[in-house]
């Protein structure tokens, strides 16, 4: 893996999208040569959480009983259990500490339910997600109001077990990535900042509602050329784009494999955002741009380039975990479809992870919803994964 750089000149790359730079094949943007991953790029390289002080649940179960034999679960108690549970909380010790909560065998006191749900809304992130959703005035990472309600829904389903996953995460066993086999490798920058690809009900209403804009909409291919600096030449495909005005208040499917000279092109139909989504740890709703292209032009984006993780020099603290991945989409302001994609559908059928629910989560944003809406799952060779409506959560058929 080459040495990290830093993105120093953002001008710079900007102007590599307008037109090819350079002559190494590694400068040629996704489009102009294969948009596959290559042996040069800047993917982040996974450094495991720590492990140490970790229990397992029959150690945190032994502190309850400890910390409970005064018939009293109180807010010390529940940090007691937290600690208990050491560095890493998994699904199993969040579950006795949710399970403790609900018990009737002793008096639970408010600031314990509080005090829970507040731990369990940061579990396991990183140090800068866990002081952004504790600052006294919350806002989502794209800088929007963070609603209560939504708050409240991705506390609860943490607190039931739903898990915030790092993309980046390799499985020990085969060297593979966990949770999509597609990397990260864009820092939020430009058309990825979190500002842009937020998804909220009063931004797809202005889009909606949106009559002056003007942009370029994808409308086909082109053939151009490409000539390197040695003379040598070749045909390319490129995005072809028509002017429009105003928006759609849609997000739709948008994939090709050309080049595009404008990162923030809008879709064949007009929407600002494509349909690969995903939801970021502090519950807000993020998807691609529609051109699916960034300003490092380097792989066409996937859902894991939501979380930001890369390999540039200054921006570490852009990575953040997930809490679903999938394809979400809308028309004219009504979200038609949700989708978990395949590889997390299959480790929910499978119990292997447990995971938030994405639907229930758009209705606490207040998103006007098909009333023929369902969850859809991307691979169920492992079996279909449950709705659990009431814990908020997508889990195991049982």
């Amino acid at each position: 893996m080459p040495a990290r750089t830093p993105l120093t000149c953002l001008a710079c790359l900007l102007a590599a999208c307008a037109a090819p730079p350079g002559t190494a094949e590694s400068e040629v943007p996704c489009g102009i040569v294969d948009c596959a991953v290559g042996e040069d790029m800047l993917i982040p390289d996974y450094t495991p959480p720590p492990d140490f002080g970790k229990a397992d649940r029959e150690g945190v179960e032994d502190t309850l009983r400890q910390n409970t034999m005064d018939g009293v679960l109180d807010a010390a108690d529940v940090l007691d259990l937290f600690d208990a549970a050491g560095q890493r909380v998994g699904r199993a010790e969040m579950r006795v500490i949710r399970d403790a909560l609900e018990s009737t065998d002793f008096e639970v006191t408010d600031d314990a339910v509080r005090t829970a749900l507040d731990m369990a809304l940061v579990a396991n992130l990183f140090e800068h997600e866990r002081t952004a959703l504790t600052d006294d005035d919350v806002l989502t990472y794209g800088g929007s109001d963070l609603p209560e309600a939504v708050q409240e829904f991705v506390a609860r389903a943490r607190l039931n077990g739903a898990i915030a996953y790092d993309v980046q995460e390799v499985d020990e066993d085969d060297g593979e990535l966990v949770w999509n086999p597609y990397p990260s490798t864009t820092p939020p920058v430009e058309n990825m900042t979190f500002e842009y690809t937020e998804v909220t009900p009063a931004a797809l209403l202005a889009d909606l509602n949106d009559t002056t804009t003007i942009y370029n909409r994808i409308a086909g291919t082109e053939t151009a050329e490409y000539c390197d600096a040695a003379g040598d030449c070749q045909d390319y495909q490129r995005a072809r784009y028509v002017e429009q005005v105003g928006g759609t208040g849609g997000i739709a499917a948008n994939y090709d494999e050309v080049y595009h000279p404008d990162i923030y092109a809008r879709g064949t139909q007009g929407q600002r955002w494509a349909n690969n989504c995903a939801i970021l740890s502090d519950g807000s709703i993020h998807c691609l741009p529609a051109a699916r292209r960034s300003v490092i032009q380097d792989l066409i984006l996937t859902n894991p380039h939501l979380s930001r993780c890369n390999s540039y020099a200054g921006y570490e603290e852009g990575c953040r975990h997930l809490l679903y991945h999938g394809h979400i989409d809308v028309r004219d302001g009504v979200v038609t479809g949700v989708e978990m994609s395949g590889r997390i559908s299959k480790r929910a059928a499978r119990g292997r992870a447990t995971f938030i629910d994405p639907i229930g989560l758009l209705e606490a944003w207040g998103f006007e919803l098909s009333p023929s809406l369902r969850l859809r799952f991307g691979n169920t060779t492992a079996g279909t994964p449950l709705r659990d409506v009431e814990r908020h959560t997508v889990t195991e058929t049982p």
